[in-house]
Parts: structure tokens; sequence; C-alpha cells
């Protein structure tokens, strides 16, 4: 197959592009930096007149991207719970890229669309969540635009069309190229983490992408859960040392006044411009989150989520050689530990 992925330069993108790749798919790829596309792209087998420079809100960029596909994997998303700050404009983009590529690829009569949508913005963390939960109101600017996008999406599947939504928890792992939100945030917990209420989940991006290329191969439809893993804020600092060898500090305090500084440092960042690690939909996803069942259609298509102790090693190791972190905060797995 000819597979178009967005966001391909990015984490899950890029990593569901290198997937494709080597499940023997030809991969296109919608990119807005042709020199940075041309780095990580090419190197791993895409070639060069298959990037097609411009972006998803550029309605005949797409055209010329779709044209000739078999399939999509739309990933490109612009992401933000830490910077309340942003313009509303910042997220406008997320709902016309959505209507062209997923619209444009239904229009086409694909068969094989796959939109990568978030467990986190889209679903109520207070709530039980299974694929077929109603979508929560945004309460960000990020938020309104996912909930945005996800009505057009789910709107085209009720129409009948043979759409599949994915919602990942939280995504890690090495190898980003750029620094996503989790895989950020992540880099943080090696500092501090909470004593609260709620607690974490995430997904290693290379399963994710293996999910993201079998559900292309199924083919799949409809609307699939990946919760992956679920830690207590104690269980996951716990896990954190254990695997770093550092001691980890900790911010205690209850959810609902962790809650209230995220508004706080909400309205700081309005006034001042100033972007906080804690903000207020940060806050409720940390406080809130719980488990989360996968839709059966993961264990369905093969896929077996790794060893959390793997993909945390593996990214505090990336961390390591990418400049990302010193040593010292990972002494267990610093160069001079070994020798």
């Amino acid at each position: 197959m000819k597979v178009l992925v967005t966001g391909a330069t990015g984490f899950i993108g890029w990593h569901a592009a290198v997937c494709l790749g080597a499940h023997g798919h030809r991969v296109r790829a919608l990119v807005r930096d042709r020199e940075k596309a041309l780095k990580l792209l090419c190197p791993r087998g895409v070639a060069d007149d298959d990037l097609v420079v411009g972006d998803m809100g550029d309605a005949a960029a797409v055209a010329r991207a779709l044209d000739g596909c078999d399939a999509v994997v739309h990933a490109a998303a612009a992401v933000s719970v830490t910077e309340p700050g942003l313009s509303e404009r910042a997220f406008d983009a997320n709902l016309r890229g959505t209507q062209l590529v997923i619209g444009g690829a239904c229009e086409r009569g694909m068969g094989r669309v796959v939109y990568v949508s978030s467990l986190m913005a889209i679903f109520d963390p207070r709530r039980e969540t299974r694929s077929d939960s109603p979508v929560a109101a945004g309460r960000t600017r990020y938020g309104r635009s996912k909930a945005a996008c996800e009505h057009f999406v789910r709107g085209l599947q009720d129409r009948g069309a043979p759409v599949a939504i994915l919602y990942p928890s939280g995504v890690v792992g090495p190898d980003d190229p750029g620094l996503s939100e989790s895989v950020k945030a992540f880099r943080g917990f090696l500092r501090t983490t909470l004593a609260s209420s709620g607690g974490c989940f995430f997904v290693d991006v290379r399963d994710l992408a293996a999910l993201i290329a079998a559900m292309l191969g199924a083919p799949t439809h409809g609307r699939i859960v990946a919760g992956g893993h679920f830690f207590t804020w104690d269980a996951l600092t716990a896990l954190f040392e254990e695997i770093s060898g550092a001691r980890i500090s900790r911010l205690r305090a209850p959810g609902w006044l962790m809650r209230g500084a995220g508004h706080l440092f909400d309205a700081i960042s309005r006034a001042t411009g100033r972007t906080f690690p804690i903000s207020f939909e940060a806050m409720e996803i940390a406080t809130r989150t719980r488990r989360v069942a996968d839709s059966p259609e993961v264990a369905a298509l093969g896929i077996r989520w790794r060893d959390p102790r793997e993909t945390l090693e593996d990214m505090f190791r990336w961390y390591l050689a990418s400049g990302r972190i010193p040593p010292r905060a990972v002494p267990r797995l610093a160069p001079s530990a070994a020798g």
C-alpha cells in the first residue's frame, strides 16, 4: 500500500512511518519543513519524491498528498496541555486539517483510514472510559479543538465512512524527533513527581506504531482505545527510582489543591505570556486519571504492550544519549555506572 502519514516528523507519525516502511508499505508524508523531513524520513526509506511540502490546513497541499494513496494515518496536530497562553488560532488548524485529510480520504473512497485522537483530551477523566464514551467538553483551547475534530470524525463514522479512531493514552519512548508533551513530562518526572490522587497511563510509541500498522493491514474500523499501562503516582515514582537509581522529590498535595494551582498558573500565563509545567488541564489529567481498559481489538490484532521497564529504560538512555538530561539524573544508567 501507499500510505499518507501526516505528522511524520513528529513523535507518533515518525514512528508510524518507520514501522509502515518496515512492513513493506510505501510511505508518503505531508511535511511543513522539507529539510527536516529529508534528515528524518529519507534515511528510513521514505523517497524524496514522496515528501509533499505543505500544511495540513492547505487544501491544495493535502489534495496532492492524498492523490494516489491507498490509506491514511492522520497523526498531525498542534498539542499542548501546559501552554494556556497560546492563542485560539494556534489550534484552529487541528479541525481544518482533520476535515481536509480525513474528509478528503473518505471522499476518495479509501477504506483504510486511521485518525489518531487522544484519551486525555477527549474523555472525562472523572468517568469510566470506553470506546463509546461521549466526548467531554473541552476546557482549554487544545481540548476544544480536539473535541471539534472528534465530532467531525465521529460524524463521518455515523454516515458509514470506514474510519478508525485511535485513542492512545500518554505516548512515550525513545527517539522523539522533537520533544512531545508526554516525553517532556516524563523527563520532568526524573526531578519531581506527585504524591496525590490519580496517576499516569502510557503506551510505548513503538507498540502504538505497530498497532497502527496492524489496523491498516486488517483493516480495522470503529474506535480503538489503547490504554496501555497504568500506575498510581506512588508506583510510578518507585519505578522511576528503581530504573534510574536516583531519588526523586515529590510534590505532596491533594488533587483539589493541584487543580486550583493549575487555575492560578493559567491566569498568570495569560497575563504574562510565560509558560509553566502546571496548568489546570495538566493537573486535571494528573489527579483524576484512572486505569483504562484496552479495546478488544488491540489483543485481536496481536499487539502486546512491552514491559514498561523496557520503555522507560530505553527512553532514559535516549535522554542521556541526546543530551537531554545529565548523567546524575539516571546514575544507574550513566556510562560511569557500567565502569
